[in-house]
This record gives structure tokens, C-alpha cells and sequence, in this order.
């Protein structure tokens, strides 16, 4: 497999890595009581992200890989409609659909 596979691939599990971060975050600003492991566990998440990330680097241009971090927006939202019961309306489902469109378009290219 080729390394811009691999370097898709590693956005991608960026993308979710972020997503699960940033409901962490939020699940911490919410709590009264137990903030403290919510924010530990967010904050773990975005540097086991930067590392990641810093390998998809590796193996994609700078441009594919930033436009492709546009997933974060779709995991964002389906995190937070799963674990904190968010509605996300037609409108937003539909934008979401053409952030993934736009992220196959730029995966097929690079």
C-alpha cells in the first residue's frame, strides 16, 4: 500500500481522535463533579493526535492533509449526537455531506 494510503488513513483516525477530544471537553465544562478525568482524557487525546498527525505529515503534502482534517467537523458531530444527545438538523447533515464529498475529491487526488 502506498504511503499516502497510509497518510489518509492517518488523518482519518486523527479526524475521530479529535472528535472523541473535543466531547471530552465539552463533557468536562458541563460537570459539576468529576471535571478533572473528562479534561485529562481530552487532553490526552489531542497529543496522541498530534502525534499521529505528525506522521500522516510524513506521508501526505500539507494541503491534502489540512483539507482532509475537515473530517474532524463530521466526527465532531457525530460524537456529540451520540455520547452528549445533540440534535443535528438536515441542514448540518447535509453540510456535513458535502465535507465528505469534498474529502474524497481531495483523497482520490492525492
Amino acid at each position: 500500500m502506498s504511503a499516502s494510503f497510509w497518510g489518509i488513513l492517518l488523518v482519518v483516525l486523527c479526524s475521530v481522535l479529535e472528535g472523541f477530544a473535543q466531547v471530552c471537553l465539552k463533557k468536562s465544562a458541563m460537570a459539576v463533579v468529576g471535571r478533572w478525568p473528562w479534561l485529562t482524557v481530552g487532553l490526552l487525546f489531542f497529543g496522541l493526535e498530534a502525534v499521529f498527525y505528525s506522521g500522516a505529515l510524513q506521508r501526505l503534502e500539507v494541503s491534502t492533509a489540512y483539507a482532509l482534517g475537515a473530517l474532524s467537523f463530521v466526527s465532531v458531530n457525530l460524537f456529540s449526537r451520540w455520547l452528549l444527545r445533540e440534535v443535528v438538523d438536515t441542514r448540518r447533515w447535509f453540510g456535513l455531506g458535502l465535507i465528505l464529498l469534498g474529502c474524497i475529491l481531495v483523497g482520490v487526488q492525492g
